[in-house]
């Protein structure tokens, strides 16, 4: 009997196009692929799908964000499972069977899993990205399988059953999108787990080709803060959220002057900061904000 596999991997690229042709050799052939362009080059579509058979490029046009972006592929999926990876995962064949094993041993009991990375321990321990309730934990590296409460977003595989449509909250460009998820999870007692024996690698930052570090540090600066406010009054309310983030509004706006008046290149880091968080204060879109590779 022929075996078929009940994931299809999904990945979102912005010009990552031998960056996810390296990414898909790892994988091998076995598998189901969806990559999600958020751009208009249709030459990696061409590139891609001629390459590998097994991988269907859908071009977005432009750059609508991570969230808007793994929608769109993950509604295209036609097996049980999902599994949302950044372009920069170094994962294989093997490592995704054995994961699939792992899944079926849950017995549908879960909702959301992934395998451990190498910068997963760092993520969950110490970042406290609530500021009201403890998302982050420790985790113990002596279990093959533990329950977490919060996992990152490169490497995220769906339980498609106990979920109804859409997954992510499109009004995040990016940053905060899957601690969106989880907290969702968490209050609906829905499972999460992390499996510790299977260990991937993430490059980290850099599944975008072609970027200018500089320019990407500016929008990241700007998203991280207008997602943290839109995350924080979305689960909390308006009035805690503009709390929590006062005395950094007030710090970033004394900083991007102070280092504007000596002409110290910082002034842009504080100014983006600054910038994010206000429009997000403002209610202004996230979408509204700098962009990766333009629109």
């Amino acid at each position: 009997m022929n075996y078929k596999p009940e994931i299809t991997i999904v990945i979102v690229s912005l010009k990552s196009g031998e960056i996810i042709k390296k990414c898909l050799k790892n994988i091998g052939s076995n598998y189901q692929v969806i990559i999600v362009e958020n751009s208009n080059k249709e030459d990696i579509k061409i590139d891609i799908e001629k390459n590998f058979l097994n991988a269907k490029c859908i071009i977005l046009r432009k750059n609508y964000g991570y969230g808007i972006a793994a929608n769109a592929g993950i509604e295209c999926v036609k097996t049980k499972y999902a599994f949302l990876l950044n372009a920069d995962v170094e994962i294989y064949d093997y490592q995704i069977k054995e994961i699939e094993s792992e899944v079926k041993k849950l017995n549908n009991n879960f909702s959301l899993i992934s395998p451990f990375y190498d910068d997963f321990k760092d993520f969950m321990e110490n970042n406290k990205f609530d500021k009201f309730s403890n998302l982050n934990k420790k985790i113990n590296l002596e279990k093959n399988i533990e329950e977490v409460n919060l996992i990152k977003g490169s490497s995220m595989l769906f339980n498609l059953s106990r979920f109804k449509g859409k997954i992510f909250d499109e009004n995040f460009f990016i940053f905060f999108e899957e601690i969106d998820v989880c907290k969702k999870l968490i209050i609906k007692n829905e499972k999460i787990y992390l499996m510790n024996r299977i260990k991937i690698k993430h490059a980290g930052n850099k599944g975008i080709e072609n970027i200018n570090h500089n320019e990407m540090d500016n929008i990241r600066n700007w998203h991280y803060y207008w997602s943290s406010f839109y995350y924080h009054k979305k689960h909390y309310s308006f009035v805690k959220s503009f709390m929590v983030h006062l005395t950094k509004l007030i710090k970033f706006f004394i900083f991007k002057n102070l280092y504007k008046l000596i002409k110290n290149k910082k002034a842009d880091t504080f100014k983006f900061r600054f910038n994010g968080l206000f429009h997000s204060i403002l209610g202004k879109k996230s979408s509204d904000g700098p962009v990766p590779g333009g629109r």
